[in-house]
């Protein structure tokens, strides 16, 4: 049987060649997962302080400082535990994990989690505070300005009705009232 076992240490040199191989592809499967995720995300550092506008087509997380306006068109703002922004913020959804002072506006959601600490108002469809999670300001889940404008209108157009019922059925049947 020792005989065997060294005439296995011949054979394991070509599997571990073999085993080699197949793990590279889970090497290389991972390779494309890293790179996808750091291609969607960018990243302002805990030691990076940012003054101005940023405007970004992919998924961002502030860890530093930023002064501003934050307008991310279709992707995710993740504010880290490190993170502080003063500025106004709009992405499609928002994740607060550090302090922010200003506007937040969220097109599906915002998320304040325990850690997070906001001061400002937030307008989105969804919007959820963690426990321990602090938060200063009102929040509007009503959906988009157009939604909220026309449902004034009818309701002023509802008060003048009820005061002028004779103007509108004039106005409705004036050419009755001249043929009379």
């Amino acid at each position: 049987m020792f005989e065997r076992k060294s005439s296995r240490p011949e054979a394991e040199p070509a599997p571990s060649a073999e085993s080699a191989a197949p793990a590279a592809p889970p090497a290389q499967a991972k390779a494309p997962t890293q790179p996808a995720s750091s291609e969607a995300r960018a990243m302002i550092g805990s030691k990076v302080k940012v003054t101005g506008d940023i405007e970004s087509a992919e998924d961002l997380l502030i860890e530093g400082e930023v002064n501003g306006t934050v307008t991310l068109a279709e992707n995710e703002l993740v504010i880290g535990n490190s993170g502080r922004v003063h500025a106004d913020i709009e992405a499609k959804t928002v994740r607060i994990e550090g302090e922010v002072q200003g506007d937040i506006t969220g097109r599906e959601r915002v998320v304040i989690t325990a850690s997070g600490n906001v001061q400002g108002n937030v307008s989105a469809p969804r919007v959820m505070l963690e426990d321990g999670g602090r938060f200063k300001g009102s929040i509007d889940m009503g959906g988009s300005k157009a939604a909220a404008a026309p449902s004034p209108a009818p309701s002023q157009a509802a008060k003048p009705s009820p005061a002028e019922p004779a103007p509108q059925a004039k106005a409705g049947v004036a050419g009755v009232e001249k043929a009379s």
